[in-house]
């Protein structure tokens, strides 16, 4: 099968806990023996902003995609660290930037500062928990990256040691698009980068 197909969705799945197994098992075969954290990545954002450009459950062919940006900000090492590696060394300093790395989407934020109630992806970092946003409009410290953004959600990204080492972040152009049916299928994405990658 081409790799381009992984993200083809058919009209036989109707639910979110259907198209997230659809995408799941694609996305475990698409990273089958591939372990650089940045190939994974990458193949991740393009398989599931595709996926959801293919979905009706997410306005399908839309000329305006729902999902409108997908991809992931990542905590680099801290100045001391001995490795040019952004994941080596899971104890560096959490206040230095989170950086944007492999997405798909228009262009983003290059950076956001990790401080408590300045934005999403930030509280999401340093909670270590998945938030989801139905109104951004309504959410302290919200960063508009995108003035279409109206609803997101952020999903902690870990390494094999459990440490938060950035977050998998999603926007969406209508509000309350992202549920616990979300939570649950991007838990599982991020789930398998967790175990799938060398994070150093």
């Amino acid at each position: 099968m081409p790799h381009a197909d992984s993200s083809y969705i058919p009209s036989t799945i109707t639910t979110k806990a259907e198209f997230y197994d659809h995408v799941v098992s694609h996305l475990e075969a698409l990273l089958e023996g591939e372990r650089y954290w940045v190939t994974n990545l990458a193949q991740t954002s393009a398989i599931l902003y595709h996926s959801y450009l293919a979905s009706s459950l997410y306005g399908g062919e839309s000329i305006h995609p729902t999902v409108n940006w997908c991809g992931f900000y990542l905590h680099p090492p801290s100045p001391s660290s001995s490795s040019s590696h952004p994941h080596s060394n899971p104890s560096s300093n959490r206040t230095s930037p989170l950086l944007l790395g492999p997405y798909q989407g228009r262009p983003a934020c290059l950076s956001i500062t990790p401080i408590q109630g300045k934005g999403v992806c930030a509280d999401g970092f340093l909670s270590g928990q998945t938030l989801i946003v139905p109104d951004v409009e309504s959410y302290p410290g919200h960063i508009a990256c995108d003035g279409e953004t109206k609803s997101e959600i952020v999903v902690p990204l870990r390494n094999s040691h459990n440490a938060v080492i950035g977050v998998l972040d999603l926007d969406s152009t209508l509000l309350n698009t992202f549920d616990e049916d979300d939570q649950r299928g991007l838990e599982r994405v991020v789930r398998i980068l967790k175990d799938g990658c060398d994070w150093s």
